[in-house]
């Protein structure tokens, strides 16, 4: 190779590719640092060369790699490179030991002699410091660089800086990739009442059975690092099945099922090679080697290696861990069902590969326990409602305006099916604020989904006009059938009856609980109501615009502790709001002014999904000293 002193112009960069492609195969930092020394060393003919770099908290200076030395670190600016790092300068010195910045000690401690040096600071993006390029010694006869030495290795520092960034950024990416793939795992289980030391435990089985099946290091820690996100579709799994205790009914189990599918398409599309890894294991993991697994009925060699091994790993801890729905199997009850499975539920190999390391995957178990630590916990007596529905139109995932009171009884029937299921088949009465479409349409599918289960009729409890509406408008045989002149399967009773219910009368609907309705002002004739229980009560409005007379009842009724309010456009629309009266923020908190308690909780519903941003935004600003929650599908209020 030609002395770098003659090299053109073109040879120089063509000599900086050189080394930056070797850089650009490397995934290891020191072997990253070692390379850029040695263009360093090249460009400027130097003996040695190194490449400093600043620590995260900046009092501090390391070089793991520096030609014919040790790994040093320094404080923050002491020595020539210090001082170069601390002021942001260009450093070129012939004779190092006539600089008073100079430490002689190093040059004591190896024998080698330190003449001329040059420092090159080096910058990220945001021209903020992260180290210095440092040349020490040039070859030629007096040892000094000259201004084209230096000019070489600012060009060096130039492209080491923006590499080094990239490679930080890569790692810390490939570092928040692993993190985040645990994290989600571990919530994916929580959700289910597992602990986080179930995903770490199925991540150690997983690279155990992977290098015992003949992956390399990199391979299985790529599948240990994705395996925690299994279970990740149990994200997007409602509670009530996630969290059933007894056996799911078809549909419930055909729901479960699904989170293998969801979980795929959650992260399918990333081209991350732990996410891809990690979305085939989400996918896979519950197929079984005879094709009868889901949810593509893979059979054999079809399911991908990574499914293969997670399912081994996820079924082996799964069985011996407590669960929500059952308590842990003895090992040698597992161990059975292990033989009875391979080549049937298991890839027969990993079966085999699975009782060769059964030390070592008891041992990773022992050292994962869970551990329940038992606490006292303070139980909430207070009586509560369950929102099944709380918003003012019926979108994905939003349902409309329905409250679970007890057993027997629920307010209004916007989102019964979704929430409750078969429980749906159990209701006795719902009682109606009015005839709008989202608070009355479950009613519909309640008796046509349960017809035959029901055993009693369902009383739909309302306003005279309320009634009326759904008689003329609803189940009229146009729209839906009259189930109040369609009887049971099993009885003469017919499968739904009409009762008119009186404004301030009190009600019983259970052991000491009541409910009382109270007029409200909607465009059609409607009504609130105040559930109690025992000695506390809630005031629901439902669909309102004044509340005059609300707040003459909450100063009066010192029994209700909470109130639900409707609050369903922002106050940009206050006009809409007006004519098809319903609240925004700003209505709202004016309206409530006139309450004379400050001991009264604030809940919000029927606010519509589209514009709940710009609502939430709207009453942080006029809120005043209320604090109010703003409810959603599935909370419980408690009163």
């Amino acid at each position: 190779m030609k002395h770098v002193k003659s090299l053109g112009a073109n040879e120089i960069l063509e000599l900086v590719f050189i080394y930056l492609t070797e850089v650009s195969s490397l995934r290891k930092y020191d072997d990253v640092l070692m390379v850029l020394a040695n263009m360093g060393r090249a460009l400027t003919s130097a003996d040695r060369c190194t490449v400093w770099v600043v620590n995260e908290d900046k009092t501090k200076i390391w070089t793991k790699v520096a030609h014919g030395m040790d790994p040093i670190e320094l404080p923050m600016g002491s020595g020539i490179v210090g001082s170069a790092i601390v002021n942001e300068e260009k450093i070129k010195i012939d004779d190092v030991y006539k600089d008073k910045r100079f430490n002689p000690e190093v040059d004591k401690k190896t024998g080698y002699i330190t003449k001329s040096m040059i420092v090159i600071p080096m910058f990220d993006y945001d021209n903020e410091i992260i180290g210095a390029f440092q040349a020490i010694n040039h070859k030629g006869e007096d040892l000094a660089f000259d201004e084209r030495d230096m000019q070489r290795l600012m060009l060096a520092s130039t492209y080491a800086a923006e590499t080094l960034v990239s490679v930080q950024l890569t790692n810390e990416i490939e570092e928040t990739q692993k993190e985040v793939v645990f994290t989600m795992g571990a919530i994916g289980e929580s959700r289910s009442k597992e602990t986080a030391n179930h995903v770490k435990r199925v991540a150690e089985y997983s690279k155990i059975l992977a290098l015992a099946y003949g992956m390399d290091e990199e391979e299985a820690d790529l599948l240990k690092e994705a395996s925690p996100m299994h279970d990740i579709g149990k994200i997007a799994i409602p509670d009530a099945i996630l969290k059933k205790p007894g056996r799911f009914n078809a549909q419930e189990r055909a729901i479960m099922n699904s989170h293998a599918q969801l979980g795929f398409e959650m992260i399918k599309n990333s081209q991350r090679p732990l996410l891809k890894a990690a979305a085939i294991v989400a996918h896979q993991h519950h197929e079984k080697w005879d094709g009868s697994g889901y949810p593509q009925k893979l059979k054999g060699e079809e399911i991908h290696i990574y499914g293969r091994i997670t399912a081994v790993a996820d079924v082996f801890d799964a069985l011996g861990s407590d669960r929500v729905y059952k308590k842990a199997w003895e090992d040698e009850k597992i161990f059975k069902l292990f033989h009875n499975e391979k080549g049937k539920h298991f890839d027969p190999h990993l079966v085999d590969l699975f009782f060769e390391n059964l030390d070592e995957m008891l041992s990773v178990r022992d050292k994962f326990v869970d551990k329940f630590v038992e606490k006292e916990v303070e139980i909430d007596t207070r009586a509560e409602v369950k929102v099944l529905g709380a918003y003012g139109t019926r979108l994905k995932g939003f349902g409309t305006s329905s409250f679970y009171l007890n057993k027997k009884n629920v307010l209004d029937a916007g989102n019964l099916l979704n929430t409750l299921g078969e429980e749906s088949a159990k209701i006795e009465n719902i009682w109606l604020t009015h005839s709008h479409l989202d608070h009355i349409s479950d009613i519909a599918y309640i008796l046509d989904n349960y017809f035959s289960d029901r055993t009693k009729s369902l009383n739909i409890i309302g306003l005279p006009q309320t009634i009326e509406a759904l008689k003329k408008h609803f189940f009229n045989n146009n729209i839906w059938p009259d189930f109040s002149k369609i009887a049971m399967s099993d009885s003469k009773e017919m499968s739904m009856k009409y009762t008119e219910l009186k404004l301030g009368v009190e009600y019983e609907i259970g052991d000491d609980e009541y409910i009382e309705a109270f007029k409200t002002d909607h465009t059609i004739p409607s009504c609130g109501y105040i559930f109690k229980k025992k000695d506390n009560s809630i005031l629901i409005t439902a669909d309102t615009y004044s509340l005059d007379n609300v707040v003459e009842i909450l100063n009066k009724r010192l029994d209700i502790t909470a109130m639900i309010i409707e609050c369903s456009f922002p106050s940009e629309m206050q006009e809409l709001a007006k004519e098809s009266k319903h609240l925004t923020p700003k209505l709202l908190f004016e309206s409530i002014k006139n309450i004379k308690r400050d001991d009264l909780a604030l809940y919000i519903n029927h606010t519509k999904p589209l514009f709940l941003s710009k609502i939430v935004e709207d009453i942080k600003l006029v809120q005043g000293d209320w604090e109010p929650k703003i409810l959603k599908d599935g909370d419980i209020v408690k009163f």
